[in-house]
């Protein structure tokens, strides 16, 4: 099954917005998905036993490789552009943390909204001003730093996470180039594991940001009992209001079932939008 398994995992990352992504989280998805699905895990046993060479022509590899991809595109690998990988070089270019707004563009959910970050901070910042952010699903944001100094006239400390340690690996680098009192680890918020993270627990305000359809996508609900159980009072989540890809506009009944829950659990809220992007305001 470990032959299986590893086969699985190459023709995976075989693309490159996934390329760099850690195995162990590839092997993850394809172990969870055998357990749901004992009889195709049999079936493909079956097949590697018979023509070992030929495994990945089978249909039940293709399917499997298609449903991880897709799974993996929706959390992680849908949101990189091409020049994703350059993150590195204009790091050790910079000089200054204005020279590091470049690298914003290089991830979708930031290069979206870096025409607005100015307009996003200061509501958000005129709601609350936190001491310390913790930044989940957090893709390149916390790059956007300065812009949070500037609005806050502090830099606030930061916890940042998102799934690829490679890329909290990076996150860390600018961190530490640039002397910000901050810290990046990565966590599968499915699992929900995060909660129990001291660094984390010591954050005054959360963002969630593009982050909790992706997350109900992978397990229902599981947004619901992350917010719950999250020790700050303070919660910015957004949505996008139109598709990454298609660009099709978002009715905002999608949001319903969001609007039910702060209501149903007593929390105080409000929202603004910009330009693709639907923010609401928690106070728990």
């Amino acid at each position: 099954m470990e032959q299986i398994i590893n086969l699985l995992v190459n023709q995976i990352k075989d693309k490159n917005q996934i390329k760099d992504l850690e195995d162990k989280l590839i092997i993850e998805k394809i172990t969870k998905y055998f357990l749901t699905n004992g009889d195709i895990r049999k079936k493909l046993e079956k097949e590697f036993s018979k023509k070992e060479n030929k495994i990945i022509k089978s249909k039940n590899f293709k399917e499997i490789v298609k449903i991880i991809r897709k799974e993996i595109g929706i959390i992680y690998g849908s949101f990189l552009t091409s020049d994703f990988d350059k993150r590195e070089k204009y790091l050790e270019q910079s000089n200054n943390l204005e020279d590091t707004k470049v690298i914003l563009k290089l991830h979708k959910s930031t290069r979206e909204r870096v025409d607005f970050y100015d307009e996003i901070f200061t509501k958000i910042f005129n709601w609350k001003k936190p001491n310390k952010i913790g930044d989940l699903c957090c893709g390149l944001n916390p790059m956007a730093i300065s812009l949070i100094k500037e609005k806050l006239n502090k830099t606030p400390e930061y916890f940042a996470s998102d799934i690829n340690p490679k890329d909290m690996d990076f996150l860390n680098l600018f961190f530490n180039k640039f002397n910000v009192n901050g810290f990046a680890k990565s966590y599968d918020l499915t699992k929900l594991d995060i909660l129990k993270e001291k660094q984390f627990q010591d954050c005054d305000m959360i963002f969630l940001f593009k982050a909790l359809d992706s997350l109900e996508f992978i397990k229902k609900n599981c947004t619901k009992e992350l917010i719950q159980n999250i020790q700050s009072k303070n919660i910015v989540v957004s949505f996008p209001t139109k598709s990454l890809v298609s660009k099709k506009e978002f009715k905002i009944e999608k949001r319903n079932w969001f609007i039910k829950f702060i209501e149903e659990n007593n929390f105080k809220y409000e929202t603004f939008e910009i330009e693709n992007e639907l923010f609401f305001l928690i106070e728990k």
